[in-house]
């Protein structure tokens, strides 16, 4: 019975040393190598991240290099001619292209105020691209629609006729435009439908009346025909 008890207790001492041995070595490697290792894992870390933020910094940089911005570009014109006006920066030419075909080059300091040319009736698309002539950096601006009409939009008078008279005090006024047109009756503007029909009443004074039509296109087009009306009172 001793024996056996004697026995437990140098298997207890034994285990009991080798967990501590085994304890010791467990520290002494963590100050030691894991210590080592969790540095250089940290460096690790911050070199990658460091890494990450220089290729954004210089992605960013490349992103903003240069800067062209178009203020002001008529939609619709009555002339082949028209006028563009914007600001630039870090570029100092501007290429100006209409239809696809090079027109003109600008050499802008940080503003812009151009004339430019080459528009055909209809529908035009005008673009710029800015470039420097210290790097490769270029910027294209947004391609614009510009609608080029050159002639007087239609202006048909159904009633009254010209040099008419009538025995009443209001009279009504109708004809006919194209789309897209707006329509003044003694510079007072009138409804248009789709199909061009407009048509008003007016109110007439005793004697001879003036009446005015005036149409006017998005372009800036104008025709205008003036109607004479006599007002007759019936006796």
């Amino acid at each position: 019975m001793r024996r056996l008890e004697h026995h437990r207790k140098k298997q207890l001492s034994l285990t009991l040393f080798t967990a501590i041995l085994v304890l010791i070595a467990l520290v002494f490697f963590i100050s030691t190598i894991g210590l080592k290792i969790v540095l250089n894992s940290a460096v690790f870390v911050a070199q990658i991240t460091n890494k990450n933020q220089k290729e954004t910094t210089v992605n960013k940089d490349a992103d903003f290099y240069g800067l062209i911005d178009v203020a002001s570009i008529p939609s619709a014109t009555n002339s082949a001619k028209i006028y563009i006006s914007g600001s630039v920066a870090n570029f100092d030419r501007i290429e100006v292209y209409v239809n696809g075909k090079k027109v003109q080059e600008l050499k802008p300091t940080d503003r812009f105020d151009e004339q430019i040319g080459d528009l055909k009736p209809g529908n035009n698309e005008v673009y710029l691209v800015a470039k420097s002539s210290k790097s490769s950096q270029k910027k294209e601006t947004n391609k614009y629609s510009i609608l080029y009409m050159n002639e007087k939009p239609k202006l048909e008078i159904t009633e009254p006729s010209d040099n008419s008279k009538t025995s009443k005090n209001e009279i009504k006024v109708s004809g006919k435009t194209d789309k897209e047109v707006m329509i003044k009756i003694n510079n007072l503007p009138v409804v248009v439908d789709a199909l061009g029909v407009f048509q008003s009443a007016v109110s007439l004074k005793e004697g001879e009346n003036k009446i005015e039509i005036t149409a006017e296109d998005l372009a800036g087009n104008t025709d205008n025909k003036i109607l004479t009306v006599t007002y007759q009172k019936e006796d």
